[in-house]
């Protein structure tokens, strides 16, 4: 492949560098062969085509114009040349990213001589942002390889628990995205114990720490009923952790189900396909992991309601029933007539009585155990029983051992009728 610049260079130098003739006079005068502009531009442009033709150029996006018939016109620079640049609308129809002035891109094109105005340019066949190209190469023949070993098919996914109580998350602890976490379960389902493994996600080495989480988590007596992995918005390359083979293949052999909330909503990362449930946000993977105590409360007063409806139209229905019976004509023949009408209803009311008793039973259950379940669901009720809640006051952090007392920490005891404040060994 010919450099265009190393060319030009060269050739200028074999002119510099040719023997300087001795004119001889001549007896008879020679023509000059003079050119027009079209024919010396021929010239130039059957010079430059062939010889660079599938180039690639590294440089800055100038200048850059999105034409309305959707082709682009822009200039690439570097710090001592400008070279400019056609990227016909089926190309850039192709590009998954948008093409703005300062992007440092790498593009693929043929050296072209514009013949109406003499000057050449680069017709653009491909571009790729400099240095994400390779980073989205690994991605798809990643992304490929684990579908067809089958780490995204739903049938290898696990289903969520309907009632969690403890809930694992991995990420940096003092990013924004356990905050966001910690925020939403506190407001949806105060119950819920949260276990934080503090990793890094960004930066070379932070995939072993994400597996380390997870296999920890994976490894406890009494494991966690879901898991939360993730972290806030970014680039490629801030995202990378999450892509990487050893975190995929750890998300796919965890025992307990994972939610992969990593970046915003339009970021997809490898953990997003290989975890049992995809979450736009980490707070949308708190909204999907916890149920809303508000919300579930209000549920079982709409089936109370409906059961109290239910019970008060069935004895309506019946009513009306007794009534079509006595002002019905049968109901005023003979006495045998009567007396089996009489029958009929007794057998009416015996099945009703049954079916009455066996459905309230039923529904007096069910309301029983809601209520057992709100009550063990209340914090006050561990309260009650002797216990107590013990919080870090400075990070506001229940804490559930010993180890993560640090000396000195000002601690807040919470007891069922009060709180006391003291200080760690």
């Amino acid at each position: 492949m010919i450099d265009l610049f190393s060319y030009i260079e060269e050739e200028e130098k074999k002119e510099i560098e040719k023997p300087i003739p001795v004119v001889k006079k001549k007896k008879e005068k020679t023509e000059k062969q003079i050119f027009s502009v079209l024919e010396i531009t021929k010239k130039i442009k059957g010079i430059l085509e062939p010889n660079f033709s599938g180039v690639w150029i590294e440089g800055e996006i100038s200048n850059h114009k999105h034409h309305s018939s959707g082709h682009h016109y822009f200039s690439l620079k570097d710090d001592k040349a400008v070279i400019s640049c056609v990227m016909w609308r089926s190309t850039g129809d192709r590009l998954n990213f948008r093409p703005e002035n300062g992007q440092k891109v790498i593009v693929l094109g043929n050296i072209t001589v514009y013949e109406g105005s003499g000057r050449y340019q680069i017709d653009v066949k491909k571009m790729t942002i400099s240095g994400i190209g390779e980073l989205q190469e690994q991605f798809e023949l990643l992304k490929q390889k684990l579908l067809e070993e089958g780490l995204f098919s739903q049938i290898n996914k696990k289903a969520l628990p309907f009632l969690v109580k403890n809930v694992g998350v991995i990420t940096a602890e003092t990013g924004a995205a356990f905050q966001d976490i910690r925020k939403v379960i506190r407001s949806r389902a105060p119950f819920v114990n949260i276990s934080i493994y503090n990793a890094r996600v960004q930066g070379k080495g932070t995939e072993s720490e994400i597996v380390a989480g997870i296999e920890l988590f994976n490894s406890q007596a009494d494991p966690v009923d879901v898991l939360i992995i993730g972290r806030g918005g970014g680039s490629l390359e801030d995202l990378w952790t999450f892509n990487e083979e050893v975190v995929a293949r750890a998300i796919f052999n965890s025992k307990i189900p994972i939610i992969s909330a990593v970046g915003h909503e339009i970021d997809f990362s490898i953990s997003d396909f290989v975890a049992d449930v995809r979450a736009a946000t980490p707070s949308h993977a708190a909204e999907i992991a916890t149920i809303n105590l508000t919300e579930e409360n209000m549920r079982i007063g709409q089936y109370k309601s409906r059961l109290d409806n239910s019970i008060s139209n069935y004895f309506q229905r019946q009513n009306e029933i007794l009534n079509a019976y006595e002002n019905s004509h049968a109901f005023k023949r003979p006495a045998d007539i009567l007396n089996n009408y009489t029958m009929v209803l007794d057998n009416i009311e015996d099945k009703f009585s049954m079916l009455f008793k066996v459905r309230f039973d039923t529904e007096k259950q069910k309301l029983s155990k809601y209520d057992e379940i709100l009550r063990s669901l209340n914090p006050d009720s561990v309260l009650n029983r002797g216990f107590a809640i013990i919080r870090d006051k400075k990070t506001e952090t229940i804490l559930s051992s010993a180890k993560k007392v640090k000396k000195d920490a000002e601690l807040e005891v919470q007891f069922k009728d009060g709180k006391v404040n003291v200080k760690g060994n």
